[in-house]
C-alpha cells in the first residue's frame, strides 16, 4: 500500500474554509430570525409591562372604561435616578406613581426586574417581580404573596416587613430595590 501524499490545502486549509463557510451562513440565518421576532418580543414585553403598571397601582385606571387603549400613564423623565430605575410613569388620573427597575438579585447583576406603585400619600400601592434569577425554592419566594403581600401600606420605613428565613439575599435585594424606587418618588415628587 502506498500512502497519499499530504496536501496542505485539502488536509488543513479546506476544513477551515467549509467551517467559517457555516459559521457565517448560521450567523446571518440568526440575524435575520432576529429581525423578525425582535419587535414581536418587544411589543410583548411592553404589554406585559404595561399590566404590570396597572397591577401595582389599579386606581390609576380609574374611569379608564370607556378609553381601553388608552395608557393611563405618562412617562417621566427625571434626572439623578438611580441606576436600577429603568423607568417612572405617574398616573394621569393623579393616582401615583410606577417604577419599574432593573437590579442585582441573588442571581447577580440586572437579574431581578420588578415593578413598585406608590401613591400620593407615600404608601407602596403593590409590586411584581417580572423576572428574576433566585434560587428556585428558596430566594424564589420572593413572588409568593406570603412576601411580597407585606409591602402594600408601607411607607419608605418598611418598618414591619420581614425577611424570608433562609433568603436573606433575596429579601435584602428587594428591598433595596424599592429603597430606590423611594428614592425616584422623592425626585418626581420634589
Amino acid at each position: 500500500m502506498t500512502k497519499a501524499k499530504s496536501n496542505v490545502v485539502t488536509d488543513f486549509v479546506a476544513p477551515i474554509v467549509v467551517l467559517v463557510l457555516i459559521c457565517a451562513i448560521m450567523s446571518g440565518l440568526l440575524a435575520f430570525t432576529n429581525s423578525i421576532t425582535k419587535p414581536i418580543i418587544d411589543k410583548a414585553e411592553e404589554e406585559a409591562n404595561r399590566a404590570a403598571r396597572l397591577e401595582v397601582l389599579p386606581a390609576a385606571a380609574a374611569g379608564q372604561e370607556d378609553a381601553a387603549d388608552a395608557d393611563p400613564f405618562e412617562e417621566v423623565t427625571v434626572d439623578g435616578l438611580p441606576d436600577s430605575i429603568t423607568g417612572v410613569f405617574k398616573a394621569t388620573n393623579g393616582a401615583g406613581y410606577v417604577f419599574s427597575l432593573t437590579t442585582t438579585g441573588y442571581g447577580g447583576k440586572n437579574t431581578l426586574k420588578m415593578t413598585v406603585g406608590i401613591d400620593m400619600a407615600g404608601k407602596i400601592t403593590d409590586t411584581k417581580v417580572l423576572s428574576h434569577s433566585e434560587t428556585a425554592g428558596l430566594g424564589s419566594k420572593i413572588t409568593g404573596d406570603a412576601f411580597k403581600g407585606q409591602f402594600p401600606g408601607k411607607d419608605a420605613s418598611l418598618e414591619g416587613v420581614d425577611n424570608i428565613s433562609g433568603a436573606t439575599f433575596s429579601s435584602n435585594y428587594y428591598r433595596a430595590a424599592i429603597a430606590d424606587a423611594y428614592t425616584a418618588y422623592g425626585l418626581v415628587t420634589g
